[in-house]
């Protein structure tokens, strides 16, 4: 199905009001459906539509969702027919540690009360203006640059502050089943333009900025790519699938039979994924995360099956930075009741320099993101057995029948 075949079902299946624009990026990636209200239920007929536009546009963005009525219970059950939502790290204990920061992946699952929750600390900065929308699962991550712990102390008593930004990565590809989907809801998106180029954040020196989160002996020009990130709170996107189309086809098919060995914890025998996949709905072959170490000193590098630690970074680089030139780029504007999706098998994804210490409305960032592994479900509920669930989703966790038939 073309583009234009595209934009006449997604008036026929969503109303006259519908549209497809796009592409957002220079690569062909990124298509935004214009008139798409999820808060009703939707049909196999609309699922099918919005899984077969993802494996062609990669970054799909459904915007001008109601935040008066368009609950994070619509969001989850909108998730669920992408796959079964997988409960983050930052909501849950394991071995009695926060699980987000402890690289070992042992120990028993405890899931953390709200209140217990470090999302519970972004509704103490400007109460009664700006909250979070009610929630209690634990598959949903509230993304803030602000918060204020229990006592009264904490960051927004510090100064005014600019981060450098994340490290490129698709989410959980570590796990022996990576992320498929992930998704934000957009709340509040920072407003203010006052630092040097009527830009959110000032322009960074990258030549005397830290290595950080990546490493020191990383290469200049790579550390370059990586840390050239949106000003403007967006979330910085690279086209993993764009970026092997534009390889020569002796090079594709080389990277076609090369094996990945990843682990979860240091000293884990680990297990074998291919480095190119391909969608099955689409046919589209994209590189899955050809990074040596997306989180360094929290996961284990990748090694390439048949190479040495060191053969399999420098490998890796040239591919990373390949992926990053500008050309395979897109950085997504967020706007309030925005719905983003993007497929983390055909994508990188960054998070932008941000504010933090905020002391204005103007500067606040909140979105909400949830993540799902498995197969799409064209109806609901999701018939995934116990034994997957167990095996593949922490705790077991399934969507309650509440969330899946909101008031």
């Amino acid at each position: 199905m073309g583009q234009q075949e595209f934009d006449r079902e997604v008036r026929r299946l969503f109303g006259a009001q519908a549209r497809v624009e796009g592409p957002l990026a220079e690569s062909g990636a990124g298509w935004r459906l214009a008139g798409v209200d999820l808060r009703a239920p939707l049909s196999p007929q609309q699922v099918t539509f919005l899984v077969d536009a993802l494996s062609r546009a990669r970054v799909l963005s459904i915007p001008g969702q109601d935040l008066g009525s368009f609950t994070l219970a619509h969001f989850e059950r909108f998730a669920n027919h992408w796959g079964a939502p997988v409960p983050h790290p930052s909501n849950f204990l394991r071995g009695g540690k926060p699980a987000q920061q402890d690289g070992s992946s042992d120990g028993p699952v405890e899931i953390m009360p709200f209140k217990q929750r470090p999302a519970a600390a972004v509704n103490r900065v400007f109460p009664g203006r700006l909250e979070c929308l009610p929630h209690e699962s634990p598959a949903v991550l509230v993304v803030a640059n602000f918060r204020r712990a229990a006592n009264g102390s904490g960051e927004q008593r510090k100064p005014v502050a600019v981060g450098m930004g994340g490290s490129w990565h698709t989410d959980i590809e570590y796990e022996r089943l990576p992320i498929y989907v992930s998704m934000f809801l957009a709340h509040h998106a920072p407003v203010r333009r006052d630092a040097p180029g009527g830009t959110w954040v000032a322009r960074p020196d990258l030549a005397d900025a830290p290595a950080a989160p990546y490493f020191e002996d990383s290469d200049p020009e790579l550390l370059r790519l990586r840390k050239t990130l949106p000003l403007n709170g967006e979330t910085a996107f690279a086209d993993t699938a764009a970026a092997f189309a534009a390889l020569p086809a002796e090079r594709q098919a080389e990277l076609e039979r090369v094996m990945l060995r990843r682990r979860l914890n240091e000293g884990d025998r680990g297990w074998l994924a291919p480095l190119v996949r391909t969608n099955p709905r689409s046919g589209i072959k994209s590189l899955h995360s050809p990074v040596w170490a997306s989180r360094p000193g929290v996961r284990p590098a990748v090694d390439v099956e048949g190479m040495s630690s060191e053969a399999s970074r420098a490998f890796l680089d040239e591919l990373e930075a390949h992926v990053l030139q500008p050309r395979f780029r897109y950085d997504h504007a967020h706007a309030p009741g925005d719905v983003t999706l993007w497929d983390n098998y055909m994508t990188l994804h960054n998070s932008p320099a941000v504010k933090s210490n905020i002391d204005t409305i103007d500067d606040a960032r909140l979105l909400y993101r949830l993540s799902c592994k498995g197969e799409p479900a064209l109806s609901l509920p999701r018939n995934d057995p116990p034994q997957w669930l167990a095996e593949h989703i922490t705790a077991g966790y399934a969507t309650p029948d509440a969330i899946l038939n909101p008031a």
